[in-house]
């Protein structure tokens, strides 16, 4: 992890490093004991008195295909957590349930990544020659059994030895994921852990639990979801685009990221920034397109461990954008170059009131396939802007890019015409922003263009390239602007913000008359809350302001650092107050998940 890694963990000494690796034996012995757990019984049992031959078989089968999916996991990880900053849970299977398209991807990567897989087949063949060096000799053993009281000694003691490694120890509690945080902050915690271990501890952790921090009769005082206009203005009936580019990091521009210089690798998106609402400080509430997307539309941030999407919840009811609109006749269209089926979006969009899907086969041109995602995004762009042309007035529509993401296929024809960067995804996001570019000329020459409030953001950051962004904060950094041509709309909004208050936003500029519920807030309102939440595997992290507060609910510990991962001496009462809006937060969202209360109407 730390080797094909390196450049994420740069702050590390060696000293911390081999701290580090230390304390995740402790981790690594509980997740060997537990994936080793049924050998460990075979061998316990005397089977070999009954065939010795098919004995060393079973056992070798066993040792073999145990270990060589634990060898998998751990090392697709290596490559994995570039993406995700995470370890692998078992959220991974449900996604791969979900989506049909998983396999082209995981056969892409093993590819791709050939270095990863030719070490993966060499440590698999090392295990199959240790298997045979461990054979039970027939000649050494009796055709006869008879039963010994060493033996079952023995047995009891290697199972209560095996118990308490898989516990981690003798402590009252079996160490868990959030355990990691005792001996390194939260950016180190893949060192600490392996993959193996997040996928057990996370298997049937799919229930949401309540949480009863404070009354209930007192939640109303702490926070507010249901949405009620509290004006009379008359609604606008303007039209509304959602642009979602994939992986567009705040680092990757240079009007957010100084250190570029002016010479960044989104040229259109910076003159945009020019003519929009920018929020300076917005965050995404999730690290993965699966959480991005629910965030964007509905408002829905996960602050669980399964995607909204594949969880036992995704049949609860949830307003969005679209359903919302639909009620002041607006129709709407989700626009998503890739496979139909990919992470269950279709099936998702139907769920929250989207009339249309247009996916790769709504396109039906095979020639502008990629050879991996989908659609090349300035083909799938000039799609999007024919299809906006013929939709009656007002209407709602969102598109989700898809050509910066790896393995960053450029067409043909833009070979070596954008800038490269220290990352390969540098070049395709300069190509997307192109894309972006030609879609707004086109558009801009249509009657509809001056009568939409365009808002463009990004599914969640990429790669980490910049040493400024490799932080607590810098990881969810991305872009959030509004866009309205001919407007006044124009200027920095320097507070905290985030992809959930996008819903609430758009209400507010809109002057939505009904109710609805939203976790988020909005840019245009007086709200005292500015803010941004988002969970990764057991912890909170809550951004306010210049103060990142992460935050775990085994111990109801806190800890608060600057954007820089610094820890701050801060005032206690200032802890007091963020940590107990966190603790609002997360009471509130998981009493309306299980209760299935996340729409007004």
């Amino acid at each position: 992890m730390y080797m094909f890694n390196v450049g994420m963990f740069r702050h590390l000494s060696i000293m911390e490093l081999v701290e580090l690796n230390f304390y995740g034996l402790r981790f690594d012995l509980s997740a060997v004991l537990a994936t080793n757990s049924l050998l460990i019984l075979l061998y316990l049992l005397p089977l070999e008195y009954i065939s010795p031959r098919w004995n060393n078989w079973l056992l070798n089968t066993v040792f073999i295909a145990i270990n060589s999916l634990s060898i998998t996991a751990n090392l697709s990880d290596v490559i994995y957590y570039r993406f995700t900053l995470k370890r692998t849970t078992f959220e991974f299977i449900h996604m791969f349930q979900e989506d049909s398209g998983m396999i082209n991807i995981i056969s892409g990567f093993i590819f791709d990544f050939w270095y990863i897989s030719i070490l993966g087949i060499a440590l698999i063949i090392s295990l199959i020659f240790f298997s045979k060096n461990t054979n039970i000799k027939e000649d050494n053993i009796s055709t006869s059994y008879s039963f010994s009281i060493k033996r079952l000694l023995f047995a009891l003691f290697f199972l209560s030895i095996t118990t308490v490694g898989v516990r981690g120890g003798f402590q009252l509690r079996p160490i868990s994921i959030i355990d990691a945080n005792k001996y390194t902050k939260t950016e180190n915690q893949a060192l600490v852990l392996n993959t193996s271990f997040t996928i057990i501890k996370t298997i049937g952790k799919h229930k949401v639990r309540l949480k009863e921090y404070f009354p209930y009769e007192r939640m109303e005082d702490l926070i507010t979801v249901d949405h009620i206009p509290k004006d009379t203005l008359s609604f606008r009936p303007l039209n509304v685009v959602i642009i979602i580019m994939e992986s567009m990091s705040k680092e990757h521009s240079a009007y957010f990221n100084k250190n570029l210089q002016g010479k960044g690798f989104t040229p259109f998106l910076d003159s945009l920034c020019t003519q929009s609402l920018v929020c300076e400080q917005a965050y995404a509430n999730g690290r993965k397109s699966i959480e991005g997307i629910p965030a964007i539309l509905a408002s829905f941030p996960t602050l669980f461990n399964d995607a909204f999407i594949s969880s036992n919840y995704s049949a609860n009811r949830i307003n969005s954008i679209a359903s919302l609109l639909k009620k002041e006749g607006y129709s709407s269209s989700f626009f998503h170059g890739g496979n139909n089926g990919t992470m269950g979006f279709n099936n998702f969009m139907a769920s929250i009131g989207f009339d249309n899907y247009y996916g790769r086969n709504e396109y039906n041109k095979p020639e502008d396939f990629d050879g991996k995602w989908g659609i090349f995004d300035h083909k799938f762009f000039s799609y999007f802007e024919q299809q906006l042309s013929i939709k009656p007035e007002p209407f709602f529509a969102s598109i989700f890019s898809l050509s910066a993401h790896h393995p960053y296929t450029i067409p043909t024809e833009f070979k070596n015409k954008f800038p490269k960067g220290p990352g390969e995804i540098q070049q395709s996001i300069a190509y997307s922003d192109y894309a972006l570019q030609q879609f707004f000329k086109d558009a801009s020459t249509k009657q509809w263009f001056d009568n939409t409030l365009f808002v463009i953001t990004a599914d969640h950051t990429s790669e980490i390239t910049d040493e400024d962004f490799n932080n607590e904060g810098g990881k969810y950094a991305i872009p959030i602007l509004y866009y309205m041509p001919k407007d006044s709309l124009i200027g920095q909004y320097n507070k905290t913000s985030q992809q959930i208050d996008i819903l609430p936003s758009i209400m507010d500029y809109l002057a939505y008359p009904k109710a609805y519920y939203s976790l988020g807030n909005s840019v245009f309102s007086d709200t005292k809350y500015h803010e941004s939440i988002s969970y990764n595997t057991g912890i909170y992290q809550y951004i306010s302001g210049d103060d990142i507060i992460q935050f775990s609910t085994q111990n109801d510990s806190v800890v608060l650092r600057s954007k820089l991962t610094l820890i701050l001496e801060a005032k206690p009462d200032t802890i007091t107050d963020k940590k107990k809006r966190i603790m609002s937060l997360i009471q509130e969202f998981n009493y309306d998940l299980i209760n299935d209360r996340m729409k007004v109407n």
